[in-house]
C-alpha cells in the first residue's frame, strides 16, 4: 500500500506530511559489508531507496535514536555526514526547498 501523492511519513516523528515540507535522504555506497552514507537528496530525484525527515534537529535525533534510517534503507548506515550538516546549520536542519509536483 503506497502513500497518497505528495505525502511522505518522517522517519523521526513518524507524522504524515506534504513531500515539500520534508527532506529526502538517500543511501550512497555499495550495499554490502561496509556501512553506506546518508546523503541529502534536496532536489528528490537521486535514484536509490530514499526516507523522508522533517528538516528539524528533534525529527533527526529521534529517527538516530531508534535507528529508523537502518530500518528505512535495510542496510547498514553511517549518518556521521548528515550529522555534522545539521550541526553546521545550528540545529535548524537542512532548509527545505520547495521542488515540483513531483509523485
Amino acid at each position: 500500500m503506497s502513500s497518497p501523492a505528495g505525502i511522505r511519513t518522517c522517519i523521526g516523528c513518524r507524522s504524515t506530511e506534504d513531500r515539500t515540507a520534508l527532506v529526502r535522504v538517500v543511501l550512497h555506497g555499495p550495499p554490502g559489508e561496509r556501512a553506506g552514507v546518508v546523503v541529502l537528496d534536496p532536489q528528490g530525484n537521486r535514484s536509490g531507496r530514499g526516507a523522508w525527515l522533517h528538516p528539524s534537529r528533534e525529527c533527526l535525533d529521534r529517527a538516530l535514536k531508534t535507528r529508523a534510517f537502518a530500518r528505512s534503507f535495510r542496510a547498514r548506515v553511517d549518518t556521521g555526514d548528515l550529522e555534522r550538516l545539521w550541526d553546521a546549520d545550528e540545529e535548524s536542519g537542512p532548509s527545505v526547498e520547495v521542488r515540483g509536483d513531483q509523485s
